[in-house]
């Protein structure tokens, strides 16, 4: 099982070596991997979290059978006045991956957003060659919106990026999310 909390700035460090992998780079910045300082990233951080910027909320994924950080959710574009926001869930750490936390994390960071910060769309997005990833958006309901063509590159070739998106109607009805409650 995991647990989503608020970040802790004890674990920055951490975050700064997965904002370091270029692996997890590949998968989840439409821009090259380049090594960042940690006084850069930290900066960064903590502006994005701030109590000023109400349009991002960064928790951390925690596997409570042994309390690991294993992986981030970040909450971004939130539009208070529409009642729309992204999400974007990584399990950073390798051990955890392939075991269902991607999900359940994701899951939780859905019900935490429409439930808790009343959105009522949510979306998220992949990179076409991420078969696990739109898998398990498809999976949970959510549908392809959007397709934005030879939007980054990677691996010397463009790639496109699919957009997301889940209704919180169609989350209300959903037997996925019910059941996860």
């Amino acid at each position: 099982m995991i647990e989503i909390r608020p970040v802790n700035w004890t674990n920055i460090e951490t975050h700064y070596e997965w904002n370091n992998d270029p692996e997890l780079n590949f998968f989840d910045s439409d821009f090259p991997h380049s090594k960042e300082s940690f006084d850069s990233f930290s900066r960064r951080l903590k502006e994005m979290s701030s109590e000023d910027n109400r349009s991002i909320i960064i928790m951390e994924i925690f596997h409570t059978g042994d309390d690991k950080l294993i992986g981030i959710v970040d909450i971004h574009q939130i539009d208070p006045i529409n009642k729309r926001c992204d999400i974007e869930c990584t399990i950073a750490e390798r051990k955890y991956r392939d075991q269902g936390y991607g999900t359940m994390a994701f899951r939780e960071a859905v019900r935490y957003c429409i439930e808790d910060l009343g959105m009522n769309k949510v979306m998220s997005s992949a990179f076409d060659f991420n078969d696990k990833w739109i898998r398990i958006l498809t999976n949970l309901g959510f549908e392809q919106e959007g397709r934005l063509r030879q939007h980054a590159i990677k691996d010397d070739r463009y790639s496109d990026k699919l957009v997301f998106g889940l209704l919180k109607s169609e989350y209300k009805q959903s037997q996925k999310f019910q059941e996860a409650v």
